[in-house]
């Protein structure tokens, strides 16, 4: 098939590059702050762990255990899951948001673009409403369901720097929704650089306010919460910023602006599977957690695990982040060769990068473990878990580049389906079965199996959707829809 022919007008500065540039850079170019980023966030995830599992005093709340550091550690574990669904909702608008702008400055559509930008903001705030009424409903009893004196040594001071760090967490989200949905609004109009330094201010801000609070005013579980939202609130600022001091390819302005349901239903259509991978994600944690609650290390083992496989799979989401918009361009401008380069080169990237992670996880795991913890106990079942779980590397870089692929192409069911077979119909019912017979070392298979079966079953799916949204395209080409 013949490539459509450029579209010249409304083509802007920044987002032009994503039809002329040369695929094998403009990967690299789009990609690599947003990795850069991804690892800066990675580090200061385990650094924020590191600090929290190395607290010896503590100026909030009575504590009557024997290791302050592994209970402070697990009261945040225990609240991990809940924030990582905070944060799934600020993906989720983020990346609805990402390809619909995207693919309307694509096809030349300056005035939908802005339409949807200024949408998503609105969205981000309403989601913010309901999170702050959870913060003060939920936490308390969500907390106390995983906690006892199995896994911890002082559960009732556990149970209570948790629900702290989750109920300031949740009730301080705005920053965190407002940083996520504005860059990847940024994102979408090829402006990689801004996101990137974003991050950058709410991670180094983090991890300089965490030794601070922690170390110096040794206000322990309080001092990482405190940091962590204040963080977010600094790179919130930084991103909104750079739509009043600069100009952008879109505007947030809401002067003047009327909220319309059809765009508030095609940026949750189009986000509602990155949602629900990243949602899932919480689900699932807060199964294995229940599952392992009668474990002395499982639930420990498990976010421990969390924390540092970001080091591996955050470098690939930040590909996705600049792939997305790459994509989703040459889709909406038809652009199908380019689409096609584009998918090969972040599928071999993303290939690359897990085989690091494998080997890595596969050599070294009592070392990483020894991170966190000085527990032999905890280090051992730690180094089994990495072991196991990192088989699955490999065939999750598939099921990322994949789900990435059908959400450019407008093709959201497909990869809301192909999320929630990855992450739950699969991965869940093997949970079960596998600790049933093999106890806490076989659960952490089911990840292996989740992950193969699901790449055999929707590949070839994946593979018709693409060639027939690409057919239904070039037909509205042909019929002059965006001349």
């Amino acid at each position: 098939m013949e490539e459509t022919k450029e579209i010249q007008q409304g083509a802007s500065l920044n987002s032009d590059k994503m039809r002329s540039t040369k695929i094998s850079k403009l990967i690299w170019q789009m990609s690599l702050p947003a990795i850069f980023s991804m690892l800066v966030q990675s580090l200061y995830n385990i650094v924020d762990s590191i600090f929290v599992s190395n607290i010896t005093e503590n100026k909030i709340g009575i504590y009557n255990g024997t290791v302050l550091g592994d209970d402070c550690f697990f009261a945040v574990s225990v609240a991990f899951p809940m924030t990582m669904f905070v944060v799934a909702i600020a993906i989720g608008i983020g990346v609805g948001a990402n390809a619909y702008i995207a693919r309307k400055l694509g096809e030349g559509n300056h005035e939908k673009a802005n339409l949807a930008a200024r949408t998503a903001v609105v969205i981000a705030f309403v989601a913010w409403l309901v999170l702050v009424v959870l913060a003060f409903t939920v936490s308390g009893p969500f907390v106390r369901a995983f906690v006892n004196s199995t896994n911890c040594s002082d559960p009732v001071f556990v149970a209570k720097q948790s629900q702290l760090y989750l109920t300031i967490y949740m009730a301080a989200s705005l920053g965190s929704l407002l940083e996520i949905t504005g860059n990847r609004i940024l994102q979408a109009t090829g402006n990689m650089k801004a996101p990137m330094v974003s991050q950058l201010v709410g991670a180094i801000s983090n991890i300089i306010l965490d030794a601070l609070f922690i170390f110096v005013f040794k206000w322990g579980v309080l001092g990482a919460i405190l940091a962590t939202v204040i963080g977010q609130w600094l790179a919130a600022g930084y991103t909104l910023s750079m739509f009043v001091i600069k100009k952008q390819d879109v505007s947030l302005s809401l002067k003047g602006f009327r909220l319309n349901k059809k765009y508030v239903s095609r940026i949750l259509k189009v986000g509602l599977p990155a949602f629900i991978m990243n949602a899932m994600g919480s689900v699932i944690t807060i199964i294995l957690n229940a599952i392992l609650t009668d474990s002395a290390t499982g639930i420990f083992v498990l976010s421990a695990y969390f924390k540092v496989q970001s080091f591996i799979f955050m470098p690939v989401f930040g590909l996705m982040q600049g792939t997305m918009p790459i994509l989703s361009y040459n889709y909406g401008a038809n652009l199908k060769t380019r689409f096609n380069q584009a998918f090969k080169n972040a599928l071999v990237i993303s290939l690359s990068i897990m085989v690091v992670g494998t080997v890595l996880f596969q050599t070294i795991p009592h070392y990483i473990m020894g991170i966190l913890t000085q527990s032999e106990a905890i280090i051992a079942d730690g180094a089994v878990a990495f072991r196991i779980i990192s088989i699955a590397f490999v065939p999750a870089a598939f099921a990322i580049v994949i789900i990435n692929m059908l959400q450019s192409i407008n093709k959201p069911i497909s990869s809301l389906l192909m999320s929630l077979c990855r992450q739950l119909i699969f991965l869940i019912p093997s949970a079960f079965i596998l600790y049933h017979y093999f106890g806490q070392n076989g659960i952490w298979f089911c990840y292996v199996i989740a992950e193969i079966l699901n790449v055999l079953i929707f590949a070839p799916i994946s593979y018709s959707a693409y060639k027939k949204q690409f057919k239904r395209k070039q037909a509205q080409y042909d019929q002059g829809l965006f001349a």
